[in-house]
C-alpha cells in the first residue's frame, strides 16, 4: 500500500484536511494520523482507519495512477457518448463590455437556411449509436437577440429531435441576460434551461461597464431581476460569473445583499479575474475574504479553472464542435470568430467540412505531456494549458500554469475548497 500522489495535506491547529484530487475527496483527520500516513507506518495504523483510508482513496495499492489519469483522458478526448456542441446564434450584443475580445458583427444573426443545416447537422448526432447524449450551450455576441422569433423555434425541434432518438439533451445559456423578459419564462422552463450570466461586481462598477451599446444606460438593476425570476419560476441553475478586478474584491458586499434572498441551490459563484488585469501585490487577502463572505452567506463559490474532470478543454475533445450563424464552424470559444480562427464550414447535406491539417493540429495536443504538469498534485483538475493557448505560443507551459498564476497559496486553496464542499453538502442534505 501506499499514499496516493494526488493528496495534499493542509495542517490546520485541531488536524490536517486532506485532499486527494484524483478522487475529488476532501477529508480531516488527526494530526497522529498524518503523521503515521506520512512515516508510512501503515502497520501502526488501526483497521478501521486503514478501511477508511482506501476506501476515500487516501491510500491506494500499487497501482500507476499517472496511467489511469492518462487512460482516462484518451477515453474523454475520444468518442465517450456525450457530444458537445456550441452554437453562436448571432455575434452581435447590445453591450460593449471594454474587456470583450470579440468584433461584433452587427445584425447577425441565424437565417432559415442555416437553422436547417444546423438540425440536419444536430439529427446526424442524434442518429449515432454511440452518441447518447447533447450538450448544447448558446453563446456568442449575446446569444439571446433573437430568442423568441429565430433561437426557440430551433431550440425547440432539437429537443423534440432527441426525444425522438431517445436521446438527452441540455441546454445552457452564456448571456448578460438583458434580453430576458418575463414572456420568455416558460420558454426557458420549457427547455429546462440553465445560464452562466455575468456580473461585474457592484452596482455602480457593473454599470460603468456592461451599458446598453444604444443608451449607455446601466443594466445591473435589469440581470438582477432577471436572475430572481429565473429562480423563482422553475427549478433551474444560474451559474452567476462575477468579473472582477481589485476594486470589485473590496465591494462584494453589495452584491451579496442583491442576492441573498434567492435559493442557495439554484445558484452558485464563480470568481473570474478580468483577464487584462493583474492583483496588486499582497492581495491574496481579497479573494480569500471574498470567497469566504459567500460561504458564509451560504453560496457555493467557485475560483480558477480547476474542477476534477479528463482533459483542459472541451475543444480538445473529438465530438465538440462550435456552429456560427453563418455556418462557420470552430473549435475554440476564447478567441474571437474570424475567418482566420476558423477550422470548418457547415455544408448544405448538414455535414461538417473541416480543415484537416487545422484539426489534426489542434487534436494532437497532449497539453499535459511535459515534466511540469505530470509532476503537478492539480493534473486531475487542471490538465495542463488549453490547447489554443499551445498552439499560439508553443512549450509556454508556465506562463499559462494556473497554479503560478493563482492569488491565493495552494493551502489557502485547499482549505476553501475543502469549506466549500462542507457548505455544498449540507445544502444538499436538507433538501426537502
Amino acid at each position: 500500500m501506499k499514499a496516493s500522489k494526488y493528496n495534499i495535506y493542509v495542517k490546520k491547529k485541531h488536524g490536517v484536511i486532506c485532499f486527494n484530487t484524483f478522487h475529488d475527496i476532501y477529508s480531516f483527520m488527526s494530526a497522529e494520523l498524518y503523521e503515521l500516513i506520512q512515516a508510512e507506518e501503515y502497520d501502526k495504523i488501526s483497521d478501521r482507519q486503514k478501511k477508511y483510508l482506501f476506501k476515500s482513496v487516501f491510500l491506494i495499492e500499487q497501482d500507476d495512477e499517472l496511467a489511469l489519469l492518462k487512460n482516462e483522458h484518451s477515453k474523454a478526448v475520444g468518442i465517450n457518448g456525450t457530444y458537445e456542441l456550441t452554437l453562436l446564434p448571432s455575434l452581435d450584443c447590445n453591450l460593449r463590455c471594454w474587456y470583450c475580445f470579440e468584433k461584433h458583427i452587427k445584425n447577425s444573426h441565424l437565417n432559415v437556411i442555416t437553422q436547417n443545416l444546423i438540425l440536419n447537422y444536430v439529427d446526424s448526432i442524434l442518429c449515432r449509436d454511440d452518441i447518447k447524449f447533447l450538450n448544447l450551450e448558446l453563446f456568442g455576441g449575446e446569444p439571446l437577440l433573437y430568442f423568441k422569433k429565430e433561437l426557440y423555434p430551433l431550440l425547440k425541434q432539437i429537443k423534440c429531435k432527441a426525444e425522438e432518438h431517445n436521446k438527452g439533451v441540455h441546454f445552457f445559456f452564456v448571456t448578460n441576460a438583458t434580453c430576458i423578459h418575463s414572456e420568455h419564462l416558460s420558454l426557458f422552463e420549457d427547455l429546462h434551461a440553465s445560464f452562466q450570466i455575468s456580473i461585474d461586481g457592484y452596482k455602480e462598477k457593473h454599470n460603468s461597464i456592461k451599458r446598453y451599446f444604444n443608451t449607455s444606460e446601466g443594466t445591473y438593476d435589469k440581470v438582477i431581476e432577471v436572475i430572481h425570476q429565473l429562480a423563482n419560476n422553475y427549478d433551474t441553475y444560474i451559474n452567476l460569473r462575477i468579473n472582477y478586478d481589485n476594486d470589485t474584491l473590496n465591494h462584494i458586499e453589495e452584491v451579496i445583499k442583491d442576492i441573498i434572498d434567492i435559493d442557495r441551490r439554484k445558484i452558485g459563484i464563480h470568481m473570474e479575474r478580468v483577464w487584462q488585469t493583474s492583483p496588486e501585490k499582497e492581495v491574496s487577502y481579497k479573494i480569500k475574504d471574498v470567497l469566504n463572505l459567500f460561504m458564509v452567506n451560504g453560496f457555493a463559490v467557485s475560483y480558477m479553472n480547476l474542477a476534477r474532470r479528463s482533459y483542459s478543454c472541451k475543444s480538445g475533445k473529438v465530438d465538440q464542435a462550435i456552429i456560427s450563424y453563418n455556418g462557420d464552424v470552430y473549435k475554440c470559444s476564447g478567441r474571437d470568430f474570424t475567418n482566420e480562427l476558423r477550422e470548418g464550414v457547415l455544408q448544405d447535406n448538414g455535414c461538417i467540412k473541416w480543415d484537416n491539417l487545422k484539426l489534426e493540429k489542434r487534436l494532437s495536443q497532449t497539453t499535459y505531456d511535459n515534466e511540469y504538469c505530470i509532476s503537478c498534485k492539480l493534473l486531475p483538475l487542471c490538465w495542463g494549458p488549453c490547447n489554443q493557448k499551445l498552439l499560439e505560443t508553443p512549450g509556454n507551459i508556465l506562463r499559462y500554469c494556473q497554479l503560478r498564476n493563482m492569488e491565493l497559496s495552494l493551502d489557502e486553496y485547499v482549505e476553501y475548497r475543502f469549506n466549500n464542499e462542507l457548505l455544498k453538502m449540507n445544502m444538499y442534505e436538507s433538501t426537502p
